[in-house]
């Protein structure tokens, strides 16, 4: 039998005894980004107020294949791309990385150490690179992309014996000239206030606090954070920080409309039931994600939830983000998402099975005060599970 004819267990078997081992060790840890060890994950992003489309994607270069032995946590792979894009993109500012990079990056540790940081955290990645990629050249010998860089809190909460919200904190806390952003500060302390009306767990909920590669006054942090949600109230009192976000309840329906469309069911315990083998980094259904930035005072959210979690299928997802961007009037020109993917990913047939669609994200643009909502449809490619020759 081809390779290409070989699906799930077996497909991942096949390539772990070929191409696989070739490449790494029977214990060579695998990339947390896809569900299935792949180190990349894609996304469309829609906003209500553009038919235009932004495609942006994300990629783990930890060295797991093959497996750097006395240095696991190093980011010289990271470091390398970053280099080359320093170089050809405009605009290009790496201050509050450098920071975020001295507070949450453990490779100058010795192996032992680094080791022992990711045997108690559970995974290998000390970063993650994404980029927003641009329909047009900047200028000539230049990049079409804006870079961005998301920590995992993990290993320095584990090597402080802090939460990963305290290690957030104090990451941001530890960027240079910060008090001069007192926007940024309000936001955290909004997000403080609110965990503090909750339980200790919630301050482990925090999975990456992100940034991007633009000069400080124009930079964004981004804190991604796991919800231990048991219902869709909890969900969006989370989303609004308890009420402290204003204005968003009108935009109440249109989120539940869009989970029940794709077959989401917010109650964890059914999501639980499923066996179904998802990565450490995607075992909880909900993420809340907040940015932060200069010119607003309080952090704009987004819901991102799983909806393969419940579905039968990735066409069902599909066919559901398409019905809830039909009845609410966005991508009127464009192709609808469900050909859009399949399109992209012509290795099965989306009615097959679920996989390919992984999160989907809704929430306010940027400024929470404005009434725009922008939708990421996240995708990743089943590299290792469905092996293309």
């Amino acid at each position: 039998m081809s390779a290409a004819n070989l699906q799930g267990p077996e497909a991942q078997s096949y390539w772990w005894m070929t191409s696989g081992r070739d490449l790494s060790p029977d214990d060579s840890v695998r990339s947390g980004v896809g569900w299935d060890g792949n180190p990349f994950e894609y996304s469309f992003e829609l906003k209500n107020s553009s038919d235009t489309q932004a495609v942006r994607f994300v990629v783990d270069l930890s060295p797991l294949r093959p497996a750097d032995e006395t240095n696991p946590l190093g980011i010289k792979n990271f470091e390398a791309v970053l280099g080359a894009l320093a170089e050809r993109t405009p605009g290009f500012d790496d201050t509050w990385y450098r920071s975020l990079r001295d507070w949450f990056v453990h490779a100058y540790r010795p192996t032992a150490e680094q080791k022992k940081l990711v045997a108690q955290v559970g995974y290998q990645m000390p970063m993650i690179l994404g980029f927003d990629i641009s329909r047009r050249l900047p200028a000539p010998d230049t990049i079409p992309v804006m870079a961005k860089v998301y920590f995992p809190p993990c290993f320095t909460a584990a090597a402080e014996g802090i939460t990963r919200w305290e290690a957030v904190r104090r990451g941001v806390l530890r960027l240079p000239d910060i008090e001069s952003h007192p926007n940024i500060l309000r936001s955290l302390d909004l997000i403080q206030e609110y965990l503090d009306t909750k339980p200790k767990e919630y301050e482990n909920g925090p999975r990456y606090l992100a940034t991007d590669f633009v000069t400080t006054e124009k930079a964004r942090l981004k804190v991604y954070m796991r919800h231990p949600a048991e219902s869709f109230d909890d969900i969006w009192d989370y989303y609004t920080l308890g009420g402290r976000i204003p204005g968003l309840d009108e935009d109440k329906d249109s989120f539940r409309e869009l989970m029940a469309f794709t077959s989401y069911n917010p109650d964890i315990n059914k999501a639980q039931s499923d066996q179904t083998h998802y990565t450490a980094v995607q075992r909880k259904m909900t993420a809340i994600y907040f940015s932060l930035s200069t010119d607003n005072p309080m952090p704009a959210p987004k819901i991102c939830f799983y909806p393969a979690n419940f579905a039968d299928n990735d066409e069902v997802i599909g066919q559901g983000v398409d019905e809830w961007l039909q009845k609410y009037g966005w991508n009127q020109r464009g192709k609808s998402m469900t050909d859009r993917v399949q399109d992209v990913f012509t290795h099965r047939g989306l009615h097959e099975k679920k996989g390919i669609f992984t999160f989907l994200g809704l929430g306010r643009k940027e400024d929470p005060t404005k009434k725009e909502l922008s939708m990421q449809t996240y995708v990743t490619g089943e590299l290792y599970s469905t092996p293309r020759p």
